[in-house]
């Protein structure tokens, strides 16, 4: 089991309505991409590690772990945001640089962190969904939407052989570190190169087999989602109903603040 399913199914709130989750989850993103307020903002990132630490039951250090990755991307392009070129002086800070200035002003980092918290409050929106709902139960969700089929058999696939080329690709690095096949640089380049030829053939080989199965099981084009599909209960719509209508509230509140 990897370990987005480990974490899915190890959910105190596995068993709530997919459809509640998503609802609740994605129209949290919506309000986060429409209000561009950094309180509103700062309060939705609050709000989803609450949800996933408390509620979920993630446990708080791999939550940190989990959102390292995107906070030092965002840090790296933020700081681009705020940092520009004048022919002057024109910011709090001026870096003289061949002739011309590399300033920071207060309009700059002010963008810069609307999208730093606006960005990080996103990301936690789908991360309170990635670590409550299994991809099954997702999937079953969209099929049960009428998504089209060609992509949620595309979301299924793909899902599955990304898990299936990391694997692969991890034992044989561990299989050439064995070999001390990372001895210097050039060694490492020709055991990278061989490792991505042979990640791609076998990539091609595990298709080929699966397909196999597949038709051996009576594929005939079309993948049935057959997993349970919990309900949502009239409880469940009265709570989402009522976070939606506290959700606006708090984003008109924000607005009005800043007005």
């Amino acid at each position: 089991m990897v370990t987005m399913d480990r974490l899915a199914y190890g959910s105190k709130i596995k068993d709530v309505s997919p459809a509640f989750k998503a609802g609740l989850a994605v129209s949290t993103l919506l309000c986060t991409l429409l209000v561009s307020e950094n309180l509103f903002s700062a309060g939705v990132l609050a709000l989803m590690t609450l949800l996933c630490i408390v509620i979920s039951g993630l446990p708080l250090r791999r939550y940190l772990r989990m959102c390292a990755i995107p906070f030092w991307f965002l840090l790296l392009g933020v700081v681009t945001i705020s940092v520009s070129f004048s022919a002057e002086p024109a910011g709090f800070v001026n870096l003289p640089v061949f002739g011309s200035y590399l300033v920071v002003t207060r309009a700059g980092v002010e963008q810069a962190l609307n999208v730093f918290l606006k960005s990080m409050a996103g990301v936690s929106c789908l991360y309170f969904l990635y670590v409550s709902t299994p991809m099954s139960d997702l999937l079953g969700l969209l099929d049960r939407m009428h998504t089209p089929k060609l992509l949620t058999e595309l979301m299924m696939m793909i899902y599955r052989f990304i898990f299936i080329l990391l694997g692969m690709a991890e034992q044989m690095a561990v299989a050439q570190k064995a070999r001390l096949g990372n001895m210097g640089y050039r060694a490492s380049f020709r055991s990278l190169s061989v490792l991505a030829s042979s990640v791609f053939v076998g990539a091609f080989q595990k298709s080929s087999r699966l397909y196999d199965a597949m038709e051996s099981r009576g594929y005939d084009g079309d993948f049935a989602f057959t997993g349970e599909l919990i309900r949502t209960t009239g409880r469940q719509k009265a709570m989402l109903a009522v976070y939606e209508l506290a959700l606006i509230s708090a984003a008109i509140f924000t607005k009005l603040i800043a007005g």
